[in-house]
């Protein structure tokens, strides 16, 4: 029986993930950004200076993947590379100027989304997502 909740429950994160992220391309198809770019970018934005590892971190993905996220990014102009003063083995991401007049939007258009998201449900409804995803990721770090 647990078994087949533990399928049940691993499909239901595969099949949300999925609209979530279906949903988000809609709501940014005028732009060229990716939604793993955009997390990318709101994190820097959160950030302002980071190394690829602290960031693949925090997008809890691997290097290499998030490398390539970057490489995309500073090919469109909008992260730099920078080298640091102190160690110059170690490469700081920051980002462009370039940002700035696309950063209201992309909060802005995730925040709408997750807004009109929420507002589909009754407040119990939210509070009941809420408490399941607490106790699922109370569950994930026992």
């Amino acid at each position: 029986m647990k078994t087949a909740k533990g399928a049940e429950i691993s499909s239901l994160l595969k099949e949300i993930n999925h609209e979530l992220n279906n949903k988000l391309k809609c709501s940014f198809k005028d732009s060229e950004l990716t939604i793993p770019q955009i997390n990318a970018l709101k994190i820097l934005y959160s950030n302002k200076k980071m190394k690829l590892t602290e960031l693949s971190q925090e997008m809890k993905l691997a290097n290499s993947t998030v490398s390539g996220i970057v490489d995309r990014l500073e090919q469109q102009g909008l992260v730099e590379r920078v080298r640091s003063h102190e160690d110059k083995r170690i490469v700081y991401l920051i980002l462009s100027p370039k940002t700035d007049d696309i950063k209201d939007d992309i909060h802005d258009t995730v925040n709408e989304y997750l807004a009109s998201l929420v507002s589909k449900g009754s407040e119990e409804e939210i509070n009941d997502v809420v408490k399941g995803l607490k106790t699922l990721k109370d569950l994930l770090n026992r």
